[in-house]
């Protein structure tokens, strides 16, 4: 008779633990050779050692328990081939989602990189900007912040946006004749995204890349000015039929204070 070992042992020999042992055991995946009828210890032999391998082989790539006892019982080494292949799609599919977010998480920290600079108070500038994407919703004269931001949560909750990746800033398509009389006048309220979804819509904008004229101001607050922005595009005969404003975070409890870059393609 092959020497006996006590859960203990087994499990300190395998590198594994004793609940899990006892866990294979009450789902029948791997029963101990040996229960003592008295004590109820269980033992193992050293044969059942490569089984323990072969679990652990199986479940490190995230096979599931109740398939791999499914296998075993009948010893179908084709199955394992499928499921490995399946193992192998998930996992190929898991590392785009996360290549994916931390394409995210690099946006967002430029992101917020770039808002460290809207923090401080800027004259006009002049800069090279890249192409931009946004999802826009026509706004009406007369509409509220509210009015807007809620025509573009719901332009944002349509299947054709469901995969598409959505990222600060939020922004307005404003109309430049308004603007350069002090006024802000919204004909779009915008959101930025990653890329351009798949299927065409017309909600979707492409802000080109360019040189841009550039101007920090707190557009959403009752006291904002932009003179000088103003007097730049009269001195210099600037006149487009819009500008573009997107946010930058200074706050996280109060974004009617937060500061709008205005850009105006030049």
């Amino acid at each position: 008779m092959d020497k006996l070992y006590t859960i203990g042992e087994t499990a300190k020999l395998n590198d594994i633990s004793i609940k899990s042992l006892r866990h294979y055991d009450e789902i029948g995946l791997l029963k101990p050779f040996y229960i003592d009828d008295q004590s109820g210890y269980r033992y193992y032999t050293y044969s059942q050692f490569a089984f323990i391998d072969k679990i652990k082989r199986y479940k490190n790539v995230g096979m599931q328990l109740k398939d791999l006892k499914e296998i075993f019982e009948s010893q179908n080494l084709e199955s394992i081939e499928l499921l490995l292949k399946e193992r192998r799609q998930a996992i190929d599919e898991q590392a785009r989602l996360l290549e994916d977010m931390k394409e995210n998480v690099r946006w967002l920290m430029d992101f917020f990189e770039y808002s460290k600079s809207m923090q401080v108070e800027s004259s006009i500038t002049i800069k090279e900007l890249p192409e931009r994407y946004v999802i826009s919703a026509p706004c009406n004269e007369g509409d509220s912040i509210y009015d807007m931001d809620l025509a573009l949560r719901k332009l944002l909750s349509l299947p054709v946006f469901k995969n598409t990746q959505i990222l600060n800033p939020y922004g307005y398509i404003l109309d430049f004749d308004k603007l350069m009389e002090n006024k802000m006048l919204a004909r779009y309220s915008t959101v930025s995204i990653r890329d351009l979804p798949a299927e065409r819509n017309p909600y979707t904008r492409t802000i080109p890349a360019g040189t841009y004229l550039c101007y920090k101001a707190n557009i959403l607050s009752d006291d904002w000015d932009i003179s000088p922005l103003i007097r730049y595009c009269q001195q210099h005969s600037v006149r487009k039929p819009f500008a573009v404003a997107f946010e930058y975070l200074t706050k996280l409890h109060d974004p009617q204070q937060s500061p709008y870059e205005i850009t105006i393609l030049l």
